[in-house]
């Protein structure tokens, strides 16, 4: 029988080991300020219950089940879908003009397309796989918008309309969608009704903090991944998670993606690295007219992050966050913050004038724009949003217009008739 010391001294030697296991398994999860661990990545294989056919997924990420199919959302243009058996598949978010291909032994029965959404059965032949794969006819030539902070309402569905009326075949949305409670439901709406596919980051508004599990993690469930990538005519976009402060900041899934990412010399077929997150590096606003700090913070994350991408090769970064237009070098990093999604600027420039908002010439919101041709850098642009007046039904725009100079009650008192009257 070992004596107590002995006993006291295993139990503790154990316990040490234990904390250490722990804390650098949390070191590889990853920590967020303010408190909070990074959530699990979203599920890209699952079983159906019933119909009892496996799918094993590229590019996209389970919704759930939906009578006899599994459903998809692809966070790619070219999403792969790997199954077995009789199945019976839907995936959304792919673009309208996308053509079905498969490799494999088995057979496709039927595709249907309604807007972004496809379904899909068919039989694989006994021990055997079929892959299911979208390709775009316009991989190596396309155009792409970029915004952030539309919230979930109506100016969210104008800039998804406004992208498809610029000709884009796809718009990056840069986070914040949720500034208000039913925000999430609205926002699986109108993104399942979008004329485009969207990729989008997460912002900090969308990390909704509470009890209910479903509202905490509605992002990762019905939007996309915080943290993925994909390639398309030889530019790998790199969506990255900068929602919240990350201890340590190599930890979680950004970590893990940026540790995956080859140097561009060295990424076959790779010819340039479009980065697009929420938060940007640095508050590109001159000094005196910063209202707060809307950058990467946390004591030096946002030079690491930098440090990183520039190691790699990328030169351009897309961020929302701030409600503005700006565009400049940051040390390297070419940055674009395209954060006027609620086009809040029109309103303010307008000093509560019904009537300025026919006059599209005299609006300032704008959209990014980037156009890829075969072998060429991107080429951005930046093209007028030109959302309409009834779009501004956010109901963060009384208290935004109740910090400006300027008489806005009665265009106010006007929008809450018409956005009450359209809800």
């Amino acid at each position: 029988m070992s004596k107590p010391s002995s006993r006291r001294q295993f139990l503790g030697a154990l316990t040490l080991v234990g904390a250490g296991v722990g804390i650098n398994a949390l070191a590889m999860r990853g920590l967020r300020m303010p408190l909070m661990a990074e959530p699990r990545h979203v599920k890209h294989e699952a079983r159906h219950p019933e119909g009892d056919f496996p799918v094993f997924a590229d590019g996209a990420f389970l919704i759930g089940t939906e009578g006899p199919s599994l459903a998809w959302r692809a966070f790619t243009p070219e999403p792969a879908l790997r199954t077995q058996g009789v199945f019976h598949v839907t995936i959304d978010n792919v673009h309208p003009l996308a053509v079905l291909k498969h490799d494999g032994r088995g057979q496709i029965h039927d595709e249907s397309i309604d807007g972004l959404k496809r379904t899909v059965q068919g039989e694989v032949t006994p021990d055997s796989e079929l892959t299911l794969r979208w390709e775009v006819p316009f991989a190596d030539s396309y155009r792409f918008a970029a915004i952030g902070d539309t919230g979930g309402g109506r100016e969210l569905e104008w800039c998804l309309q406004r992208t498809h009326q610029l000709g884009a075949q796809f718009l990056l949305l840069l986070g914040d969608l949720y500034y208000e409670p039913g925000d999430d439901l609205s926002v699986i709406r109108h993104l399942a009704n979008s004329p485009v596919p969207v990729y989008s980051a997460l912002g900090n508004h969308d990390i909704v903090r509470g009890l209910d599990q479903n509202l905490l993690h509605w992002f990762e469930r019905g939007v996309g991944p915080r943290n993925s990538t994909f390639h398309l005519g030889g530019i790998q976009f790199i969506n990255l998670d900068t929602a919240a402060d990350t201890i340590p900041w190599s930890g979680g899934m950004r970590g893990a993606l940026l540790r995956q990412l080859p140097a561009l010399e060295d990424n076959p077929g790779i010819r340039e690295y479009v980065i697009f997150s929420h938060r940007p590096i640095t508050d590109l606003r001159p000094i005196e007219g910063r209202p707060s700090d809307h950058s990467i913070e946390n004591l030096g994350e946002g030079e690491w992050l930098r440090e990183q991408l520039l190691r790699i090769g990328a030169r351009t970064i897309l961020n929302g966050h701030i409600h503005n237009t700006i565009e400049r070098d940051d040390q390297g990093l070419y940055t674009y913050i395209a954060g006027e999604g609620l086009a809040h600027l029109d309103v303010v420039k307008s000093q509560g004038r019904v009537d300025w908002f026919g006059q599209p010439a005299e609006k300032s919101a704008r959209i990014l724009i980037g156009e890829v041709e075969p072998f060429e850098p991107v080429r951005y642009r930046w093209d007028m949003l030109n959302m309409p007046l009834e779009a501004h039904c956010s109901a963060r725009l009384r208290a935004d217009m109740a910090k400006e100079p300027g008489h806005f009650d009665t265009l106010l008192d006007h929008l809450q008739k018409v956005c009450t009257h359209g809800s």
